[in-house]
């Protein structure tokens, strides 16, 4: 790799804004629920145009039979193209377009993570939280440690 290349590859891993991650409840245990960072699916786009231009990646999408959808994701590195490919399951919404969408969504994110785009993510320190399992929701925003890596919002 050429210090070019290391350097779209640092580029595309860099942390992302604080105000650009989102949480979602995982296990609860009675009123604190595991608070799971991610990030959507527009901020992986958003990254991929930032670091490799509108021309410097593609995607396509193999929806499967269970409807779970495969992303194929292109990212060019030089003058090589690397591909990667993961699989996103659907939600579990009534409307089967959004159900699609959602597959399509986090199978470009899982995609992506395969390039270090949010992977540092998966690495943050359990974070429990006050939830209100009736309102499916956190009490108040929860908050990253401050040894998380994280940029501060532009």
């Amino acid at each position: 790799m050429t210090s070019n290349d290391t350097s779209l590859m640092q580029a595309l891993q860099a942390p992302f804004p604080a105000n650009a991650l989102k949480f979602r409840p995982g296990a609860t245990s009675g009123n604190r629920a595991l608070a799971l960072p991610y990030v959507d699916s527009r901020a992986v786009q958003d990254r991929l145009d930032d670091v490799l231009g509108v021309a410097g990646w593609q995607d396509s999408y193999q929806l499967l039979p269970d409807g779970s959808a495969v992303c194929t994701l292109r990212v060019r590195i030089g003058e090589e193209w690397i591909t990667k490919q993961d699989v996103g399951s659907p939600s579990e919404q009534p409307d089967a377009g959004d159900r699609m969408k959602s597959a399509f969504s986090d199978a470009l994110k899982r995609a992506a993570v395969k390039f270090g785009i949010g992977r540092y993510l998966y690495r943050v320190a359990p974070l429990w939280v006050d939830y209100d399992a009736t309102k499916k929701r956190f009490l108040k925003t929860p908050q990253l440690p401050a040894t998380t890596p994280v940029r501060p919002a532009a």
